[in-house]
């Protein structure tokens, strides 16, 4: 497998991680339509995103798998400590502090997947592959809106979550 192989499957994981993370958000913040939706359309967006890149692996010779292994078992425990371990004390966050640093861990994997385009629009460039740059340049404008969406959103609940007494 060559660089830009690897680096498609680095890109692949990211996106399946937003998507991923994008249901488990929507999920626990299903009585929150101004999230619950727009977080199924980011997943849905990232689902085909990946799809994408594994056929762009093909071209790199590097084979991507819908549906690959966890590289790190472990790497959900500190977030699920996290989350349990006020609750466990006690001290369950607000629903308003809880949408917040879900919204938070959005923008940080969103932020993530958005540097993955901006490089490989470079590697593309490098290339010389327009095909590739022009794809890479419609999804990576995917993923500056999707940003653009969870920005918005934290700015929407940061007052009320943070400001506003209980």
């Amino acid at each position: 497998m060559n660089k830009t192989g690897a680096f498609l499957r680095e890109l692949h994981d990211a996106e399946r991680d937003l998507a991923a993370t994008c249901r488990t958000v929507a999920a626990r913040q299903a009585a929150d339509r101004g999230t619950y939706y727009p977080a199924h359309t980011v997943a849905a967006q990232c689902d085909r995103h990946a799809e994408d890149i594994r056929a762009w692996g093909e071209r790199f010779d590097v084979r991507i798998h819908a549906k690959a292994a966890p590289t790190e078992p472990m790497a959900a425990v500190p977030e699920s400590v996290r989350r349990t371990a006020p609750e466990a004390h006690g001290k369950r966050p607000t629903p308003g502090i809880a949408l917040l640093h879900d919204l938070c861990l959005l923008h940080e994997k969103a932020q993530a997947v958005h540097i993955h385009w901006t490089v490989l629009g470079q590697v593309a460039r490098a290339l010389r592959d327009r095909e590739l740059l022009d794809q890479a340049a419609a999804h990576h404008d995917e993923t500056r809106t999707q940003i653009k969406w969870i920005t918005t959103r934290i700015r929407e609940m940061a007052p009320q979550a943070v400001a506003v007494p209980d």
